[in-house]
């Protein structure tokens, strides 16, 4: 099973239509976005974007963690793993 997974393709593969025009079309927009500003500003707002979805993750990681909710809180919730009975 495994050595079907690894083998090479004799074919390469072959992206749906759809997708094709959708890569095509968002590339377009953002050369057209993108068209007129400098490396340092475009450098500048990737910076930012990074910032900013990295504290977004993480505010939600921490909102999450520190919720009231009794099912995060309460270990006595957990169940105890019960063992299988087997017939033999």
């Amino acid at each position: 099973m495994m050595k079907m997974l690894f083998k090479k393709r004799d074919q390469p593969f072959v992206y749906p239509d759809y997708y094709l025009q959708l890569q095509n079309w968002w590339a377009g927009r953002m050369s057209e976005v993108t068209s007129g500003l400098s490396k340092t500003k475009l450098i500048c707002m990737l910076i930012l974007f990074i910032v900013l979805t990295g504290s977004y993750f993480i505010y939600n990681i921490c909102v999450t963690m520190s919720a009231d909710d009794p099912l995060f809180k309460n270990t006595a919730a957990i169940s105890k793993v019960k063992a299988i009975n087997l017939k033999k």
